[in-house]
């Protein structure tokens, strides 16, 4: 098989994680989740709804005191956990164990259900959506100058500057520079509220510094060492699709024919959609040599009929000479 001719991050270090160092992570995380399982009270399972690692750990500086969040591969920490009655760290765990699928963590702490219910329902961050989220409200740009709707408060709209005329043209939209402000030639729908978002939409949103996305930590359920048992928490009906959105589950389709099912079906996806296209660009070749017989074939004939496209003497000579 050649070698890819792809760009290759090349560390500079001397030093390469060897499979020891990988084994003692997931050692360290093995025996830190069980500690943090019999030191604390209450443990709570969460799903990460739009994901950035920024908010996460301004999350883990806010519960420093007065507990841990562990989001690491769901498999080692289930484990550690304890996947049955014989295995399991403390008694009744194990149903967490069985529910760490898809983009979840836990939440280790002493506070009591209802004030961590409390502010879990009141932190959000807006952030800038990405490809694949749904749509919050529909954007339709007027004809003439183009100007940013910033989603915080107290911020007034400003025109886009000039150098970004050209990204705009080739992320679609009809566009001019005019007195230095890129300019709509005609009115665009950028987004309709509720459909999924493609690429280029979210970046045009993004130019336009257009929040349309929450971070948002979305409780499942957690554990009660007193109880020894798990309960579930209410979900709201937008809740269940962040979680859906999160874990992959929800199989809608999303723009450019990709399908949000998990990362295996799009490449399986992709990897189809690739033969497809070679199959019809044969296809084509085959039409276009059909098409190339039957031209020359037309040509022939015509030069039986007419005698052939001969090039005179008098064709040569300049029109005031002839």
């Amino acid at each position: 098989m050649p070698k890819t001719k792809r760009n290759k991050v090349i560390s500079l270090t001397a030093t390469q994680r060897s499979a020891s160092d990988r084994s003692e992570a997931k050692t360290t995380l093995l025996s830190s989740v069980q500690q943090c399982a019999q030191e604390y009270p209450y443990i709570w399972l969460f799903s990460l709804a739009n994901a950035r690692t920024a908010y996460l750990q301004e999350v883990r500086k806010l519960w420093k005191d007065s507990g841990r969040i562990f989001v690491g591969k769901n498999r080692v920490v289930a484990k550690a956990l304890g996947e049955g009655v014989e295995d399991e760290v403390v008694k009744g765990v194990r149903g967490l164990s069985q529910r760490l699928t898809g983009s979840v963590g836990l939440l280790f702490t002493n506070s009591p259900p209802a004030e961590v219910s409390d502010w879990f329902a009141t932190h959000e961050r807006k952030d800038y959506a990405r490809a694949g989220n749904v749509a919050r409200s529909t954007v339709t740009l007027p004809e003439g100058p183009l100007y940013t709707r910033p989603s915080t408060e107290g911020t007034s709209p400003e025109t886009l500057p000039g150098s970004l005329e050209p990204q705009l043209r080739k992320l679609g939209l009809p566009t001019e520079l005019k007195r230095g402000v890129p300019t709509l030639l005609r009115e665009h729908q950028v987004c309709t509220a509720g459909k999924r978002l493609d690429a280029q939409a979210a970046q045009i949103l993004k130019h336009l510094l257009d929040q349309q996305a929450s971070f948002r930590i979305i409780p499942l359920c957690y554990y009660s060492a007193a109880e020894e048992a798990v309960k579930d928490c209410e979900l709201s009906e937008e809740e269940k699709d962040l979680v859906k959105m999160a874990s992959g589950k929800d199989g809608e389709q999303l723009p450019g024919g990709r399908v949000k099912s998990g990362k295996k079906s799009q490449r399986q996806a992709a990897v189809g959609a690739k033969k497809a296209k070679a199959g019809h660009e044969e296809d084509e070749e085959f039409m276009d040599e059909d098409e190339g017989d039957d031209n020359e074939d037309d040509d022939d004939e015509d030069i039986d009929e007419t005698g052939g496209d001969r090039v005179t003497e008098s064709m040569m000579l300049p029109a005031h000479l002839r």
